[in-house]
C-alpha cells in the first residue's frame, strides 16, 4: 500500500471520529511492527515499553509500573513474572514502603534493552521521516497535550 491509498483511507474530517481513527490505525500499526522488529528478543513492544520505564524510573511498585504503562495490573503482574524468568526484571524491597516491593532491570536487562532499543528507534525514524523537525515537534507537543487531557479526563471519571 502507498502512502497515497493509505491517504485515501482517511476518514471524511466531517466526521467526528476521524482524529479517533487515526490514533487508532496509528496505534494498531505501531503495536504490530514494534512486536515484529522485537520477535527476535521473544518481546513484545509492551514489554519493552515497561523495561524502557524501569530503566527511567527504578524501583518502581507493580501497581505504579501498571499506571506509567497503561495496563491493568493483572496483566502487569503477568508481565513482570515473564520478565523475571527471563531474567531482566527482578524484585526487591520497596525502599519507601515496606509493603511493596520494587522492581528494578538486571543487567542482563539492561544489555537485551540496549540490543532492542536500535530495533525500535527504526520506528521512531519511519514516523518522524514522515514530517521536518518542526512537525516533529509540533506533532509530539500535540499529542502529549491529547494525552494529558484524556488521562485528566479519565482520573475524573474514576
Amino acid at each position: 500500500m502507498t502512502l497515497e491509498s493509505a491517504a485515501s483511507d482517511v476518514p471524511d474530517m466531517a466526521d467526528p471520529m476521524y482524529l479517533l481513527d487515526a490514533v487508532f490505525r496509528l496505534e494498531r500499526a505501531v503495536t504490530r511492527i514494534g512486536n515484529k522488529r522485537l520477535a527476535n528478543w521473544h518481546m513484545s513492544l509492551s514489554g519493552y515499553a515497561a523495561m524502557k520505564t524501569l530503566e527511567n524510573r527504578p524501583n518502581l511498585s507493580l501497581a505504579q509500573l501498571s499506571r506509567r504503562c497503561f495496563v491493568r495490573p493483572q496483566t502487569m503482574t503477568r508481565l513482570v513474572a515473564q520478565l523475571e524468568e527471563r531474567d531482566f526484571v527482578q524484585r526487591s524491597p520497596h525502599p519507601e514502603s515496606e509493603r511493596a516491593i520494587s522492581l528494578s532491570l538486571t543487567e542482563s536487562g539492561r544489555a537485551a534493552l540496549n540490543d532492542m532499543d536500535a530495533e525500535v528507534l527504526k520506528i521512531n525514524e519511519t514516523l518522524t521521516e514522515q514530517l521536518d523537525d518542526s512537525g516533529v515537534t509540533v506533532l509530539e507537543q500535540s499529542l502529549r497535550k491529547c494525552a494529558l487531557a484524556v488521562e485528566t479526563e479519565l482520573r475524573a471519571l474514576s
